[in-house]
């Protein structure tokens, strides 16, 4: 599985795929306390750095379509923190070649992601 963090910054939080159909892929994760996402981050006061949200959508596009190339990342947005004991909601869907990620957490709406891909991505 291809990944958008080196591995020694590797997230060890695994992705649990609750529903997949070919337009849209719900996934839920929850990092846990001692994942090494939160060393440095904020001492005092961890929260989830905005590109392990990416790499989270990435890998909830790749559980369900695992022959997916990423080319592109087309946009960002964060729309509140992630803290260190929250489950993201992680629901990607088909838009034409793009796929749109929603991540929310109990609070509502964390981020949203839009992602292009090849090989798998149609």
């Amino acid at each position: 599985m291809s990944s958008l963090i080196p591995p020694e910054c590797a997230t060890t939080a695994r992705i649990d795929l609750t529903e997949g159909t070919g337009d849209e892929i719900v996934a839920r994760v929850r990092p846990g306390r001692n994942d090494p996402v939160f060393a440095g981050h904020y001492p005092g006061f961890p929260l989830l750095p905005g590109v392990y949200i990416v790499e989270y959508v990435h890998r909830t596009v790749l559980a369900g379509m695992p022959a997916a190339v990423l080319t592109e990342l087309v946009s960002c947005r964060f729309l509140q923190t992630v803290d260190l004991d929250d489950e993201l909601v992680i629901t990607v869907r088909r838009d034409g070649g793009l796929r749109r990620g929603t991540v929310t957490v109990a609070g509502g709406p964390a981020a949203e992601v839009v992602l292009r891909y090849q090989n798998g991505g149609e």
